[in-house]
């Protein structure tokens, strides 16, 4: 073969020998302004872009932040589509210069254009580093769109029409963030979901006033809750009611300790509850609060932290983390059914809380603690005392342990050993770490053989419980047997 038929082979356009179809559908999965840029490669790609199912506007694909070339962009593209129908229309506006009330009405406009066309996903950012004096209503059409199944809302500039019976008839799953739930129709906003299936909260309380959120779904399986805070009120009677009667999955994040309100006949099968420290900054530090900080609201705190988790007591799988004087062990229910439990042990150790949990669980068949590290500095390991009597769980149900984050310190050991001693019927304890384990009581742990000594020598409540260590890059695994 000559080379100048080599150059012919090696020159094949092979995209552009795709079917339409095909190459539509991977220009999807780019930001449209590029999608439209592929028409600097040749003439057959000129229409292409205009049958896009899924169109993905964002103002930061621009060079500058004022809006005239970004608007005018969206505005072109829409107006230039064919007859296929927008599956999806991912929007993002963030921190838009000279962003004006006709640019609302624009925004408005082309969302109600992208629900006459059989919508069935939307992401919708609207963001501004300062509130602007302007508000974007949301278009009734888009509660009314019968196609919609998939809603994500992002902003802090927007109210919501007055919901009426008829909402949202096919979404079933929707995702809020960095709303004001200060706003009447926003309270109201999540009260008309009559397939909804997931529901995602995220927001700010303190910001504003007092708000009252009902949440009423009855084919909501899933519902997660995000309440951050920058500031030191805790003294807001925040209140969210949840009416799910088929809910499964419930999570909770919240840092103001929030009233809530879970009026179902069915509990959640799976529940993950945090009760946050304050955030510092947007980099995503979190510090402890100091102990004058908690002093007058301690009783406040642990009264709301028992009654959620009181509420869902009846949970099979429970993920719990709760900074110090927030949940006091003395407050926890009885936890009958739970037989999955995974506890975060925060900087000096809980181990009030672990015990007690221990206790009211005698159903408990695998038990997951991590040692989590929340403060900048060094804190003291609380001591461990053993309960009077052992839990019915390590005697009868409970056959797997696993630790995350195992420094090897004093009662870290003791506690580790104790589940050791009591397990009865323990099949496997996996113990982890990627730290170097500290000088405890004159007793250095650096190496994982010496672990498996100190854990060799103690006495073993099950014949059959393998032990595996991980530490660092390596695993080590032997078999305890007992005396």
């Amino acid at each position: 073969m000559d080379s100048e038929s080599k150059r012919q082979v090696q020159g094949v356009d092979r995209i552009s020998a795709l079917p339409d179809a095909l190459v539509c559908h991977i220009l999807s999965f780019i930001p449209t302004v590029y999608a439209v840029w592929t028409t600097l490669l040749s003439r057959r790609w000129n229409n292409l872009w205009r049958s896009l199912p899924n169109l993905d506007f964002n103002n930061e694909d621009f060079p500058t932040k004022r809006t005239d070339d970004f608007m005018e962009f969206v505005d072109c593209v829409l107006a230039s589509r064919g007859s296929t129908d927008i599956r999806k229309l991912s929007l993002h506006i963030r921190h838009c210069e000279n962003f004006s009330t006709g640019d609302f009405y624009r925004v408005h406009r082309w969302i109600c254009a992208a629900t006459r066309e059989n919508l069935v996903e939307l992401d919708f950012c609207l963001l501004f580093e300062s509130r602007q004096n302007d508000e974007l209503e949301l278009p009734l059409s888009l509660f009314k769109c019968k196609t919609l199944e998939v809603l994500s809302v992002q902003s802090n500039c927007i109210t919501y029409p007055a919901a009426t019976k008829g909402c949202f008839p096919s979404l079933k799953v929707l995702d809020v963030s960095d709303f004001r739930p200060d706003v009447d129709s926003m309270q109201k906003f999540f009260s008309h979901f009559p397939v909804l299936e997931e529901l995602n909260i995220y927001a700010y309380p303190c910001f504003y006033n007092v708000f009252n959120i009902k949440v009423s779904a009855p084919e909501l399986k899933t519902l997660r809750i995000s309440l951050d805070y920058f500031s030191h009120n805790y003294m807001r009677p925040n209140n969210i009611f949840i009416n799910a009667p088929k809910l499964e999955n419930l999570e909770v994040t919240d840092g103001v300790l929030t009233n809530y309100s879970l009026e179902s006949t069915r509990c959640p099968e799976r529940t993950k509850i945090v009760y946050s420290n304050r955030r510092l900054n947007n980099d995503y530090w979190f510090i402890q609060d100091k102990d004058d900080v908690f002093e007058d609201e301690a009783p406040r705190f642990t009264i709301r932290a028992a009654a959620l988790l009181e509420k869902v007591q009846n949970v099979k799988c429970l993920s719990l983390e709760s900074r110090p004087k927030c949940l006091e062990a003395c407050c926890v229910p009885a936890l009958e059914y739970l037989v999955k439990l995974e506890l975060a042990l925060l900087d000096c150790y809980n181990w009030e809380l672990l015990t007690e949990l221990l206790k009211r669980s005698p159903k408990l068949e695998y038990l997951g603690l991590e040692h989590k590290k929340t403060s900048f500095h060094e804190s003291l390991e609380r001591e461990w005392n053993p309960p009077e009597s052992v839990p019915i769980c390590l005697a009868s149900s409970l056959k797997t342990i696993c630790v995350n984050g195992f420094k090897g310190r004093r009662y870290e050991m003791e506690v580790a050993k104790y589940l050791l001693n009591h397990g009865e019927v323990l099949n496997t304890m996996t113990i982890s770490t990627k730290d170097q384990f500290g000088c405890q009581d004159g007793r250095p742990y650096k190496t994982e053989e010496e672990l498996c000594k100190e854990f060799h020598a103690c006495q073993k409540g099950s014949k059959i419980c393998r032990v595996n260590i991980i530490y660092d890059a390596g695993f080590f695994s032997f078999e305890k047997f007992s005396s």
